[in-house]
């Protein structure tokens, strides 16, 4: 496709996309049509356009959660249950502490866990928000909950839906991120008041990105 529509030229980012380069405006929208096709949609909604995940259980021995079939579900709940979401948003979900998925720099950083629900061990992720590059550039802060990949979606709708009904006129994630504090954006993803949980320390090992070592 960089051959038939660009120059043959592709191009990678920090965020982790690819970018078809020198398309000349009157084939943009074959392009976008073509790709449309494969299922690499263009014209996509906010969770989908910000979603980024490591490769998970499925593909690397560090990693405690499985992460890619587990962020097409929970941008799915996302879209149908805030449809027409308007901020951006990036949604970043990473297997174990070594941050593949870069959830230190994103709006919402999931970082997958263990944990006991109903007697069985199952996949959790301990969350973080507020990061972000640029010129706002910060490390995106442990919120001090987490939750079963199940109970994801519902934690992330009350975050967002307390959002909508507090910003500020123009006031973007970002803002009202940084504006909140840990205590109140933790009562919104739980859906009640409660102690934070301490994020568990990266294991002996867990290489350059793990944040403390």
């Amino acid at each position: 496709m960089a051959d038939q529509y660009g120059s043959g030229e592709l191009r990678t980012t920090i965020m982790q996309n690819i970018l078809i380069v020198n398309v000349p405006n009157e084939k943009t929208t074959d392009l976008v049509l073509a790709l449309n096709g494969l299922e690499l949609h263009v014209d996509v909604s906010a969770f989908w356009r910000g979603a980024i995940a490591c490769t998970g259980t499925e593909f690397c021995k560090l990693a405690i959660a499985e992460t890619k079939g587990f962020s097409k579900w929970l941008v799915s709940e996302m879209e149908e249950r805030l449809p027409g979401f308007d901020q951006q948003i990036k949604l970043h979900v990473t297997g174990c502490t070594n941050s593949c998925g870069q959830h230190w720099i994103a709006d919402i950083g999931l970082e997958g866990k263990k944990i006991k629900k109903d007697g069985r061990l199952v996949d959790a992720f301990y969350f973080c928000v507020g990061g972000a590059v640029g010129k706002f550039a910060r490390t995106a802060r442990p919120l001090g909950y987490r939750a079963a990949a199940d109970d994801v979606p519902d934690a992330i709708e009350r975050l967002l839906r307390g959002y909508l009904e507090a910003r500020q006129p123009e006031e973007d994630l970002r803002a009202y991120f940084a504006r909140t504090d840990d205590d109140s954006l933790r009562a919104q993803l739980a859906g009640t008041v409660i102690d934070p949980v301490e994020r568990d320390a990266p294991p002996v090992g867990a290489g350059r990105h793990a944040p403390g070592e």
